[in-house]
């Protein structure tokens, strides 16, 4: 994987959206924001099915999230759901153009196990995965991927280290058996900073995960691990001192794995005392000691570009570079040429895209991603 410093958690969804409620409806099934209907959120322009419209310049304005991404500085998206019936090209290409790359996410629903999950799937479902991780013509991963991690935060998300050992296994032989000319992306598995039983914070985890995964060398797995640990440390722990060692913890993490460091999350909340400062700690710690280091960090992704839509107010809803603002910029009425699939339960096709507010946090990013 490319250096790529400074990256964003990207899940900015408007005004309408829960997680409660997300499957429930045809704009926000899958939770996934990164497909062409929602081209009103992320991107310039969109013209539904219905003959409703946004642009740059009309009333209705797209939100062009990307653009400002770009803007901040920012060289990687991460998400965190993708639905791989939906077609995904134009986000993609448009990310492309901006000179921004994307981490290719496979959603917790692909590897929990039981009846309304998809472990027991996943060898009908990896390949439905890959595909739409294709370029057009279905001859190599779209070349807007950096890499591909799978899951997010198994501790608290309801499925086993085995479960992401199993599916990395069946990832790695379906793309053997049928992808076989497909480039090698870099795999990673986002763990919350919990130790799970080892002994520095995500240790428990990667200690069995990486005693299987290391001995497999179809489609040279055993190179393509990274480290992808999710925390809200301070930069003290993470670059110079951890647990009063006298060493830092990336440092401790490279010299006992023998892998490179992304940080999948990084970031703290706005209710925290003095978060500004440990925030801008972290940001110009991580850039500095990637930069010192390249071959134990390799990037970040800020934690995140807007707050929750669906949790304003909140510890967890207070994360953003933005807050979201009330005002409507764009309201688009889709019609049912605007889906490809139809797992609903009710018909909503009215889809209103607010504004976002920058925080103090926004100038802190920016400070840090526009001098790399």
């Amino acid at each position: 994987m490319n250096k790529n410093f400074n990256g964003m958690c990207y899940s900015a969804f408007p005004q309408g959206y829960n997680t409660s409620t997300a499957n429930d409806s045809y704009i926000f099934y899958g939770s996934d924001i990164s497909y062409n209907a929602m081209a009103p959120v992320w991107g310039e322009k969109y013209l539904s099915k219905s003959g409703s419209s946004c642009n740059l310049t009309g009333p209705n304005k797209a939100r062009n999230d990307v653009q400002t991404l770009a803007n901040m500085g920012v060289k990687l998206i991460r998400l965190y759901d993708w639905e791989p019936r939906n077609n995904h090209i134009e986000f993609l290409d448009y990310c492309n153009s901006r000179g921004i790359k994307v981490l290719a996410s496979v959603s917790n629903y692909f590897l929990k196990s039981g009846v309304d999950n998809g472990f027991k799937d996943r060898d009908k479902l990896i390949p439905a995965l890959i595909n739409s991780f294709s370029n057009n013509e279905k001859t190599d991963y779209h070349s807007a991927f950096a890499g591909i991690i799978m899951g997010n935060e198994p501790g608290l998300s309801g499925f086993s280290i085995q479960n992401c050992i199993d599916f990395t296994l069946s990832w790695v032989n379906i793309e053997a058996s049928k992808y076989a000319k497909y480039r090698e992306l870099m795999i990673g598995h986002p763990v919350d900073f919990g130790t799970y039983g080892g002994e520095f914070p995500c240790f428990g985890f990667w200690d069995p995960l990486f005693a299987a995964l290391d001995q497999i060398t179809t489609k040279n797995l055993n190179k393509r691990l990274f480290l992808a640990p999710q925390t809200y440390a301070d930069a003290q722990y993470l670059f110079k001192d951890a647990k009063g060692t006298g060493r830092a913890y990336v440092d401790i993490a490279y010299e006992k794995y023998k892998k490179q460091m992304l940080f999948t999350e990084i970031g703290l909340d706005r209710t925290k005392p003095d978060y500004q400062q440990k925030v801008q700690d972290q940001l110009a710690g991580s850039i500095d000691y990637a930069t010192k280091n390249p071959e134990k960090l390799i990037g970040i992704c800020f934690f995140q570009f807007a707050d929750k839509v669906w949790m304003p107010g909140t510890t967890e809803g207070s994360f953003g570079t933005h807050s979201q603002g009330k005002e409507i910029m764009c309201t688009i009425k889709y019609a049912d040429g605007d889906f490809t699939h139809w797992d609903k339960k009710s018909y909503d096709n009215i889809m209103n895209v607010n504004t976002l507010i920058p925080t103090p946090l926004y100038d802190i990013v920016v400070k840090n991603y526009k001098t790399v």
